[in-house]
């Protein structure tokens, strides 16, 4: 056997073909439907059209590309402190769009503390990132500064995650659908509830991706968190200044009892075993 052949695509198994940040984005972000439900929830609660967004921790990307597509006057910045993962999106995400697509999307490699500038309508911060910080003063110092970087009016919108089953060590596996790709094909995405201490809420939680072929990729991302509560961000997000903070619940069918994926605003929730949800808080009008 010579090096070529054995250093071809046939010898090598899926997980070794597989690129972990393209599964990602296949498994866990829909650019699609969150941009559109941001843009929605910011026009029906402003009067106004988002149109200069930042995507706090944006990782590769995904979400500040999809929505710079979506309309000329569209602009946003992505913030993320991992340069190969910006690198990764600048090269499949970025390059993919038009020239003048291009131009109206800015990637900054720096830590989400210590942006200011440019001031924009709209911060989300999802996937429950902002979790990496894992004591009050940071989340604070966090907070502060995002609404330093809203204008007058401007909205962050943050997803929280919780109930029950947040707490409990637990695998769960979905079958993600890949037809497209035609030498990985479907793949099996495992979210690992992996640690948990109830003292501090202190978390570690492992992506794991197996394929039709037997391999796996194990541990191909890997999150040290704490789970905040509701009230303990809230509470932050009034310290920082917030006005009108608000939860945003998700909908409830009553035939099914299943959720409708429609998230309104909500004085209470319901004792769910997992539940995600959204916070929103408003600057100042000025």
């Amino acid at each position: 056997m010579t090096s070529e052949d054995h250093d071809s695509p046939s010898n090598l198994t899926m997980a070794q073909i597989a690129d972990p940040h393209d599964l990602y984005q296949k498994s866990v972000q829909s650019p699609d439907n969150d941009m559109e439900f941001l843009s929605d929830y910011f026009r029906e609660y402003t009067g106004k059209t988002l149109r200069h967004f930042r995507e706090d921790f944006c990782g590769t990307a995904y979400l500040s590309a999809y929505f710079v597509s979506q309309h000329e006057k569209n602009r946003a910045l992505g913030v993320d402190l991992d340069w190969p993962t910006l690198n990764w999106g600048t090269k499949h995400n970025i390059s993919a769009l038009t020239p003048d697509q291009q131009q109206r999307v800015s990637l900054v490699n720096a830590n989400v503390l210590d942006v200011h500038q440019p001031r924009v309508q709209m911060i989300a911060a999802l996937n429950f990132s902002y979790m990496v910080f894992l004591d009050r003063p940071t989340l604070l110092q966090y907070l502060t500064n995002v609404k330093e970087s809203l204008r007058p009016g401007g909205l962050l919108v943050m997803d929280i995650w919780g109930g029950s089953e947040s707490q409990v060590l637990q695998e769960e596996r979905r079958e993600i659908e890949n037809s497209e790709d035609k030498q990985i094909g479907d793949f099996i995405f495992t979210w690992d509830q992996d640690t948990f201490d109830p003292f501090t809420h202190f978390y570690t939680t492992r992506i794991h991706f197996s394929f039709s072929d037997g391999s796996e990729i194990r541990n191909a991302f890997v999150y040290y968190w704490r789970l905040w509560t509701i009230p303990e961000v809230t509470e932050l997000m009034a310290d920082a200044g917030f006005q009108d903070i608000h939860v945003l619940w998700e909908g409830t069918d009553p035939a099914t009892q299943e959720g409708t994926a429609t998230y309104e605003r909500a004085e209470k929730g319901d004792a769910d075993q997992a539940w995600i949800a959204y916070l929103v808080g408003k600057t100042p009008s000025g």
